[in-house]
């Protein structure tokens, strides 16, 4: 029996002593951990989408007491397709609109931008800030043209990964129970029984915090997008409505910082086009802020992460500093998993030291 259990443990460690062997192999080549990121983007990718729509499975299954597995994953999908597709139609025409625009009035900006700066004289800091920009905006329509052929290309690598992601999230989603069972088998040969069902316990629960946040943070994100649409569009009556109100609901996923990150190109470029109606759109984030600092963000996301702002605010550089804009969006969520993980490993360590 002693012998059987010898060979259980060389059969887990054994594996994991290859991987681990691999992965450190690839992360001491020359950028071989972000190889090893950037292959497993789809991975990453399947297993976030499979946790966004686990719920509304749930929902169709309890709900509407569809048994059938296949046929609540089919009808999830569905659904899925049905949004984006009245989404995309019903935006994509703005976007485009506002697009079009903006690269009719870069000439005109860029004009602007040039008096601008001559008006700054010897400020320095400020020459460079805004030339930066200007130059940006002028060359913005060239690198388009000259990289289309490889704009295509990483358009396509972009659509087989989701392709890809998609297909992993469906057989997670199909067969998630024997997922949880396998991870809970090979978690008691490796950790024991207890240690394994505690490992479960504490995954359902950091599940449904930090889908909670992120479900409840995207939804304030999209209600500050469309009014800062609204309001661009129909109040101030800014040249590129749809660009302030997309740019505002994608950067305010991140915690603190995120309207203020988006917040300030649109502002500059709006006043560049006019200076009263770009101070006017400053007004209106810095009050669309504060509205959702006061009341979005209590009702919606309530506190499922509860960790200390300095927490979040040093998670969100090292995050923005190692992995970019995919960093800022979840250097939150990522922070309040790993704090509760040690939470949870302090909890477990002086219950062990009181028996």
């Amino acid at each position: 029996m002693l012998k059987g259990d010898s060979l259980k443990k060389n059969f887990v460690v054994l594996p994991a002593f290859i991987l681990y062997i691999a992965i450190f192999r690839f992360i001491y080549l020359e950028n071989g951990l972000s190889l090893i990121i950037q292959t497993c983007y789809p991975i990453f990718a399947g297993i976030l989408l499979a946790a966004i729509l686990n719920p509304i499975l749930v929902f169709f299954q309890k709900t509407l007491k569809i048994e059938n597995r296949y046929i609540a994953v089919t009808m999830t999908y569905i659904i899925i397709l049905l949004l984006v597709s009245i989404i995309v139609t019903t935006i994509a025409p703005n976007i485009s609109e506002s697009i079009c625009q903006l690269s009719r009035d870069v000439p005109k900006l860029y004009r602007k931008a040039n008096n601008l700066l001559s008006f700054l004289g010897d400020n320095l800091f400020i020459k460079i800030y805004f030339a930066e920009i200007a130059q940006k905006l002028s060359s913005l329509l060239t690198d388009l043209v000259n990289n289309a052929l490889t704009k295509v290309i990483n358009i396509f690598i972009v659509f087989s990964n989701i392709i890809l992601s998609i297909i992993i999230s469906v057989y997670i989603l199909v067969d998630k129970e024997g997922i949880e069972n396998w991870i809970e088998e090979f978690s008691s040969i490796s950790l024991g029984k207890k240690t394994a069902k505690d490992i479960v316990k504490i995954s359902h629960h950091l599940y449904h915090n930090l889908s909670s946040y992120i479900s409840g943070k995207a939804l304030a994100s999209l209600i500050i997008g469309l009014l800062t649409y609204f309001g661009s569009k129909y109040i101030i009556k800014c040249p590129y409505p749809t660009i302030d109100g997309i740019v505002i609901a994608v950067t305010n996923m991140i915690p603190y910082f995120g309207t203020y990150i988006g917040g300030i190109p649109i502002v500059l470029i709006n006043i560049l086009y006019n200076p009263q109606k770009g101070f006017l759109l400053f007004i209106l984030i810095l009050f669309l802020q504060q509205v959702e600092s006061l009341i979005i963000d209590p009702k919606i996301t309530g506190s499922q992460l509860s960790i200390r702002p300095l927490l979040v605010i040093i998670s969100i550089v090292i995050g923005g500093g190692l992995f970019g804009l995919l960093g800022l969006l979840f250097a939150a969520p990522v922070a309040a998993l790993i704090k509760s993980i040690i939470d949870v490993y302090i909890f477990k360590k002086s219950e062990n030291d009181m028996d």
